[in-house]
């Protein structure tokens, strides 16, 4: 297993640990790990999810914890 593998798990292990309501589905989403192909017509979403099969793992583990802090800082806000 490689170091952003298992920063990967720990990220979604503590996220689920934090949030036990959510699906194993909803985790994966809400940490950017899966994420909707960018639509042209925002009028007409398709909402389909973007295939992430050549995205690096170190891509992933980047939008992982960009979205850990945005979560913090909306935390933060309340």
């Amino acid at each position: 297993m490689k170091k952003e593998h298992r920063k990967i798990l720990e990220h979604i292990s503590t996220y689920l640990s934090e949030n036990p309501e959510q699906r194993f589905g909803q985790a994966i989403f809400n940490l950017k790990i899966n994420e909707f192909i960018d639509e042209e017509d925002l009028m007409n979403p398709k909402y389909q999810l973007r295939d992430i099969h050549n995205d690096s793992d170190e891509k992933i583990l980047e939008r992982i914890e960009s979205q850990l802090k945005w979560f913090n800082k909306q935390k933060e806000g309340l």
